[in-house]
């Protein structure tokens, strides 16, 4: 596996949590109390998972020197 195609899957990975989170953002738009607190808790989660991911992909591009 190259360095190109491990970022791919990184950045695939990005792009199934970010559907997740447009997925939370809805369900938080109706709900309240507790579970307003635990839809919250999850995407906070979620996006820090979605930023290292992007992270990760950036990084492994740079190091082939493909950014």
């Amino acid at each position: 596996m190259t360095y190109r195609e491990w970022a791919e899957e990184y950045y695939q990975s990005a792009a199934d949590v970010k559907k997740r989170l447009e997925t939370i953002k809805k369900e938080m738009k109706t709900a309240a109390g507790e579970k307003l607190a635990l839809l919250n808790q999850r995407h906070n989660i979620l996006y820090g998972m979605y930023l290292d991911c992007i992270h990760v992909a950036e990084t492994l591009v740079r190091r082939k020197g493909e950014c």
